[in-house]
């Protein structure tokens, strides 16, 4: 009797016989505010541009840049919700408690408000410098990779948790969880801390990135076979998937 009151405890639970979940039935509200947000701040943006905005002239085509400040400003909110993200899978990664439970409902629909919000920011940070000139640079050319893999990374971790959400934190499962959030939460940092160093505020992090090789402020080089590599893996992992759909089927 105290084992099935504390399993009830310890497990969310679902109404059954309803195809909506919760979480599901206010992913639409949460959706349509996110993007009504994410708007609102493009078009003040835009509203500022003509007075905020850099015109320039590259090889006699007119094109025009708003203030870094937009994006500087918008870049706050992926960042932030993205790290509560994390905060929480670490507190559920190492606790069964009820309160770390209920944090894990939250888990995704968070990370889903911090994609929406990376979406506009990256766009934002597209229309600072035209794409001729921030490709001049290889700080800008690192800070734009950086910032694309931690979007997309981000956005397959929002999909997949949402997707497989019950069963990230069972058995050793959650340790898997744990890795690749922090990961993501490792390339948040180091696309933060490139945007710093484009805006001219290097942090201890920048330097840090050369003890391991890697000089922010020249070329990130990336070898032929390593992209042989990340294809294999790919393969590697759909078969894997594949594999183990039919075998617990």
């Amino acid at each position: 009797m105290i084992r099935s009151q504390a399993n009830r405890l310890l497990t969310p639970e679902f109404p059954k016989g309803r195809f909506m979940t919760p979480d599901l039935q206010r992913a639409p509200r949460i959706a349509i505010t996110a993007t009504f947000l994410g708007l609102l701040g493009t078009g003040v943006a835009l509203a500022h541009g003509a007075d905020g905005g850099v015109a320039v002239a590259v090889e006699g085509a007119p094109s025009w840049s708003l203030s870094p400040v937009y994006h500087i400003l918008m870049a706050h909110f992926p960042v932030g919700l993205w790290v509560t993200a994390y905060l929480f899978i670490l507190i559920r990664c190492f606790s069964d408690a009820e309160f770390a439970v209920r944090l894990q409902r939250a888990i995704w629909p968070v990370a889903a408000l911090g994609t929406l919000a990376g979406f506009v920011t990256y766009g934002l940070g597209l229309t600072i410098y035209p794409w001729s000139a921030i490709t001049e640079s290889p700080l800008g050319r690192n800070h734009i990779m950086l910032a694309t893999w931690t979007l997309s990374y981000w956005t397959v971790m929002t999909v997949l948790g949402y997707r497989f959400r019950r069963h990230l934190f069972e058995g050793a499962q959650r340790w898997i969880t744990l890795v690749l959030a922090t990961i993501g939460a490792a390339v948040i940092t180091i696309t933060g801390t490139l945007g710093g160093s484009l805006g001219g505020t290097p942090s201890l992090v920048t330097k840090s990135l050369s003890w391991i090789g890697w000089n922010v402020y020249e070329t990130f080089y990336l070898p032929t076979w390593m992209l042989v590599v990340f294809g294999l893996g790919a393969l590697v992992l759909v078969a894997l998937g594949v594999m183990g759909r039919r075998k617990r089927a």
